[in-house]
């Protein structure tokens, strides 16, 4: 497994107690979990990212600006 030692420096390491794990929640964040909720937790964070993704592939593209969630955007 891959330890963040920076945002962009990782490195070789091994669990020692693999009961808990840390879950960074972000912004800095950690809370420790049993590695079942730790599981939990990692695909509730990967569902919800595929569900956002999916809902931006929905939104319509078109060669000229057009308003989304009442902010204007232009397609580059």
């Amino acid at each position: 497994m891959s330890v963040p030692l920076t945002a962009s420096l990782y490195v070789p390491g091994t669990l020692d107690d693999a009961d808990k794990v840390l879950a960074d929640i972000g912004t800095g964040y950690f809370v420790e979990k049993t590695m079942d909720e730790g599981r939990n937790y990692c695909e509730r964070k990967m569902n919800l990212v595929k569900s956002n993704f999916d809902l931006l592939n929905e939104v319509p593209l078109s060669s000229s600006s057009s308003t989304f969630n009442g902010m204007k955007h232009i397609t580059l």
